[in-house]
């Protein structure tokens, strides 16, 4: 019996990893799709976050040591409307 697939997080703060959990081997591409679905959801928060800490008065320096990057990043990632 196949185990479902599943992504865990593991750990907290900066040190949080994600796990594969289950049977992705047996077909990678829709795990792929799943990941990229995922990878999606987290853009859209994080764009929502940046705009919240904006409004609130954050520079971007804040922002990209927040997100691990340098500011100039996250100016560029997030300063725009994502690509359609």
């Amino acid at each position: 019996m196949r185990k479902a697939r599943r992504l865990q997080i593991v750990g907290g703060g900066r040190d949080a990893r994600l796990r594969l959990v289950g049977d992705w081997d047996a077909s990678p591409l829709d795990g792929l799709c799943d990941t990229a679905r995922l990878a999606g959801a987290v853009e859209k928060v994080q764009r929502s976050l940046v705009e919240h800490a904006r409004a609130s008065g954050r520079s971007w320096a804040e922002i990209g040591t927040a997100l691990g990057i340098s500011k100039q990043s996250a100016w560029e990632r997030f300063s725009q409307p994502p690509p359609e």
